[in-house]
């Protein structure tokens, strides 16, 4: 077990710094109620809008994946298209999933034995439903796994501790962290893939996904041009990135979009859930006049969870 320090003790969430963010309703009754933390900041960085405290400490889980993926570039990881967009992902083990690690693997002289990333079933139902047991390969950090050996393969460094926090390219993760995010890490621990797992304060994630939209065209367009590939053909980044934003969720109620023009938004849902975050996101986009009604509607109805009495619907999940 890890301990934090004083400092960034002071700057862990107090429950009064989440507000109400969004609501479930049925039959004009609120049924369920969501409290969260997030911040929308121009392509300077600097905060535009904000609901509850957002200069505070938290996990970005896998979040940050593709932040990891231009740690991986300079260290040399020379992929594109799909294996790329995979490296950044939080794949739901379907069968182009797997070929995809698989394939960066070969690429480099290696197998699935080659990932320290735990064994699970496939998150795809239908996937699941056909495989013969779990594996290492069918865990949704796999990607970002193999991208981890592949880029280390590239450099000449150790492959076996790749995530060891002292790794080179662990040690470069967290040297473009603080380079995007413009705060020093203040606390780090494990992820639940085994990987080295960083704060950020919700108000850093939003500029680092941000200055990543517009900064790294290589692998933001990759992501863009296989959303399938981040996450599966329904998972909520990958509706939004079809609508040419940069988006990906991370566990315990993160979630993040990052546009072109270098603005950034990352939300963070008290209770963990993260049906509630990318309505959140979405709200702030569209506030702020930088998606237009229209997509915010589409994507809205897409992402919504329904109260339905039967097959009748009688309210929905909605961003306050």
């Amino acid at each position: 077990m890890t301990f934090i320090s004083a400092t960034a003790a002071a700057l862990t969430p107090h429950p009064l710094d989440f507000v109400e963010v969004a609501v479930l309703e049925r039959a004009g009754l609120v049924e369920s109620r969501h409290r969260g933390i997030a911040a929308l900041v121009g392509p300077d960085g600097k905060l535009i809008d904000h609901l509850g405290v957002s200069k505070r400490l938290i996990y970005p889980r896998s979040a940050v994946k593709p932040l990891q993926v231009v740690a991986m570039r300079r260290a040399g990881l020379d992929l594109v298209g799909e294996e790329l967009a995979i490296c950044a992902g939080s794949h739901q083990g379907t069968a182009r999933h797997i070929a995809l690690v698989d394939g960066i693997l070969a690429g480099v002289g290696l197998d699935e034995n080659a990932l320290q990333c735990p064994q699970a079933w496939p998150g795809n139902p239908a996937a699941r439903a056909e495989a013969e047991g779990v594996s290492k390969a069918a865990f949704n950090c796999s990607g970002k796994h193999a991208g981890f050996i592949a880029a280390s393969k590239a450099a000449g460094w150790d492959v076996e501790t790749y995530l060891d926090p002292q790794h080179p390219l662990q040690a470069l993760v967290a040297e473009v962290l603080e380079e995007f995010s413009g705060e020093k890490i203040l606390h780090s621990t494990v992820d639940g893939c085994g990987a080295p797992l960083h704060t950020i304060t919700v108000e850093g994630l939003a500029r680092a996904i941000g200055k990543f939209a517009a900064t790294e065209p290589e692998i933001a367009n990759a992501m863009l041009a296989n959303p399938w590939a981040v996450g599966d053909a329904k998972t909520p980044d990958a509706l939004i990135m079809e609508h040419g934003m940069v988006s990906k969720l991370g566990a315990e109620g993160v979630f993040v979009i990052g546009l072109k023009t270098g603005h950034g938004v990352a939300v963070k849902i008290a209770d963990g859930s993260l049906r509630a975050a990318p309505l959140v996101a979405l709200k702030l986009l569209q506030r702020n006049g930088l998606i237009d009604d229209a997509t915010h509607d589409e994507l809205h109805n897409a992402l919504a969870v329904k109260s339905l009495g039967g097959s009748e619907s009688l309210g929905e999940l909605r961003a306050l």
